[in-house]
């Protein structure tokens, strides 16, 4: 036998045959055994995170090659934890650190070393989580490998339960600048520890009680508001009733601005002109400026000029423009401006109308042949377009409901003559498909299930692969620690096999997970070489479009874009960032490795060459837009979503146009 083979088997049995741990006491129990383990890398299915649960030394799980990894185990409840016994293979690590999370997010040291050296470690010490993790930094060979960890001490409540909703919210009062909530307390199995406000889907507070007053509000500014429940373990609730408000203006304002002064045409190319004003004054204050054109509104902006895109080319334009005052009130138009768009086609072209709509279209799919299916949100619908414009029901997907949110029908994506939707239940987010035949719904299938849901963050986009691998965008279902546990399908880009099972290659043996580390994933799409970019949603600071590392963590909720506590290492930095107030992406597409991000909040398109800097489109001029989609002639498809704040069929003002790219 070589000399390396001998040492290694020498190691082996070594190991095998160490000394047992001192016999646990009645504060000592094995807290570990057969709990839920993730780890950031797993070298085969041999080798899963739960093989060091297991208490079967004969068993391991082994890391790949890479100095920084780490295993966690989720005990279940807050508990006290006294002792921690790793029994590592013949690949130990010669540093690492052990340590404890009340939520596995944010971590603390309890124990740390620079000399492992292999065999049995028992580290005694007083820890207090419900998450416990070793965090390895140096490897004794070349990558990582422990038979058991065992964590020991003293359990808590195991409390999987979450609390039901909270009672009706309203508003008790309200200033130019705050808002007093009120609600009815919620119940819980346990006991509810708190409640978190949330404004449209972004978090404000946790406060204790069943009252509290919002401040730091715009003036003359609407809002809405609703509250969860949260308990001792962590669990959160469904959130309860939505309340809306509008703040009034901090003053008495009967005056509206001054008409915007000398309004002139500074460009045109062909499918834009260029415009740009002087400033008007307000005795409170001009909020923004409003372009339009024989009567249509064309664009928004808070500055004095702008460009109008998407115009036909050799063709005559007449602009108006008009103040707008933070009390709402507008000024005169401007007199009118004259401008001729060259011969020719901008990178953005032309843009016409294809259709109307009186509910909200969220996912968009066409076939090869030009034929376009898409998803109604609130009603449940499948939507089909025929090549000559005819519009027809193709039929209603079962088990939708709304979350007086962003929940419902959401993406559609086709493959091999089946339709593929993703949509809220009234349990879950899951994936549905339906064998398309003659243009209508067939059989019906449900793929996957377990997704989080909420009134907010559920996700929703689907991309085929060109590996022809179905990748899934979920959110975190308002449970922010969702998106670190790689048991959970929530925060995550998740990667599944057409019949709904786990490909073989993933980067976690045996499980969905593709990426994690997302708040509300909600655009994805792919470049000529094959890799996958996805757009999210911040919550108050910044939203992000990311290149995706297969098993990349992109560091939410610890980190939002590049604030927060970003510094740990392994979490993988956005692509770009905007404030929420300039984009809340949705739908993303890919043509001529371009990123085109459509943006809900911004009321923008945005045009994004890879390795470029983005240029903004269409400001203000169609309100919010939701999904943009390739065309198999190599144009885009845009959808609005305006009204679309109630999750009520049929009751929202929206529309389908096609952009000319060619």
């Amino acid at each position: 036998m070589a000399p390396l083979r001998r040492l290694l088997t020498v190691i082996s049995a070594l190991a095998l045959t160490a000394v047992a741990a001192p016999p646990a006491q009645a504060d000592d129990v094995l807290l570990s055994l057969a709990r839920p383990a993730t780890a950031s890398s797993e070298s085969n299915v041999r080798h899963v995170a739960t093989k060091a649960t297991d208490l079967d030394r004969r068993t391991t799980w082994r890391s790949e090659g890479a100095d920084r990894q780490w295993i966690a185990i989720n005990l279940g409840s807050m508990s006290t934890v006294n002792r921690v016994v790793l029994r590592w293979g013949w690949l130990c690590a010669r540093k690492y650190s052990v340590q404890t999370s009340p939520e596995g997010v944010y971590w603390r040291d309890v124990h740390s070393t620079e000399t492992g050296d292999g065999g049995d470690d028992n580290l005694e010490f007083t820890g207090f989580g419900r998450w416990v993790r070793v965090s390895l930094t140096k490897p004794c060979f070349k990558n990582y490998e422990l038979r058991e960890f065992e964590v020991h001490g003293t359990p808590g409540v195991v409390d999987t339960t979450p609390p039901s909703a909270p009672g009706t919210l309203s508003v008790k009062s309200f200033t130019a600048t705050s808002v007093n909530l009120q609600w009815g307390a919620a119940s819980d199995n346990v006991a509810v520890a708190n409640y978190e406000i949330y404004q449209s889907g972004q978090y404000v507070k946790t406060v204790d009680g069943l009252s509290n007053n919002v401040t730091r509000l715009s003036p003359n500014t609407t809002y809405s508001f609703y509250v969860n429940a949260k308990d001792a373990a962590g669990n959160i609730s469904q959130a309860g009733n939505s309340v809306t408000v509008t703040t009034p203006a901090a003053v008495v304002d009967n005056e509206p601005p001054t008409t915007p002064s000398n309004a002139i045409v500074t460009g045109q190319t062909a499918n834009s002109v260029s415009l740009a004003w002087g400033a008007s004054s307000d005795n409170v204050g001009v909020a923004s400026y409003a372009v339009f054109s024989n009567g249509v509104q064309v664009g928004t902006t808070t500055g004095l000029q702008t460009t109008i895109a998407g115009l036909k080319q050799q063709a005559d334009h007449e602009f108006t423009v008009k103040a707008i005052d933070t009390s709402g009130k507008s000024s005169p138009f401007t007199a009118p401006v004259k401008a001729s768009t060259r011969k020719g086609h901008d990178a953005v072209g032309e843009v016409t109308k294809i259709t109307d709509d009186t509910d909200v279209p969220w996912g968009l799919e066409f076939l090869h042949d030009g034929t376009a299916f898409y998803a109604q949100r609130d009603t449940g619908d499948i939507i089909r377009i025929a090549k000559d414009g005819t519009r027809s029901v193709a039929g209603r997907v079962p088990n939708v409901v709304s979350t007086d949110g962003e929940g419902g029908l959401l993406g559609i994506e086709h493959r091999d003559g089946w339709i593929y939707a993703y949509h809220t239940s009234p349990t879950d987010n899951r994936l549905v498909r339906f064998k398309l035949v003659d243009g209508k719904l067939d059989a019906h299938q449900v793929l996957l299930t377990g997704a989080p849901r909420n009134k907010f963050h559920n996700g929703g986009r689907l991309r085929f692969g060109p590996d022809g691998k179905l990748y899934i965008a979920t959110g975190d279902g308002q449970v922010a620690s969702t998106a670190q546990d790689l048991n959970s399908l929530g925060g995550k880009v998740l990667r599944v096999n057409p019949d709904g099972s786990v490909p073989r290659d993933n980067p976690f043996p045996g499980k969905y997970v593709y990426s994690y580390g997302h708040r509300n994933v909600q655009g994805l799409a792919f470049d000529s070489r094959g890799r996958l970019w996805e757009a999210e949603f911040g919550n108050s600071v910044m939203d992000e479009v990311n290149l995706i590392n297969p098993g990349g963590n992109y560091g939410w909720p610890a980190c939002e874009g590049t604030s927060g506590e970003c510094g740990e290492p392994s979490f993988i930095a956005p692509k770009h960032t905007w404030p929420v107030s300039q984009a809340s992406p949705s739908g993303l597409a890919i043509v001529d490795d371009v990123l085109y991000l459509a943006a809900l909040r911004g009321q923008r398109l945005y045009r994004i060459p890879i390795g470029g800097e983005p240029q903004i489109f269409f400001e203000g001029a169609y309100g919010r837009l939701r999904t943009v989609e390739k065309t198999p002639d190599g144009d885009l498809w845009l959808t609005t979503s305006n009204g679309d704040k109630d999750s009520i069929p049929n009751n929202s003002n929206t529309k389908i146009y096609e952009v000319s790219l060619r």
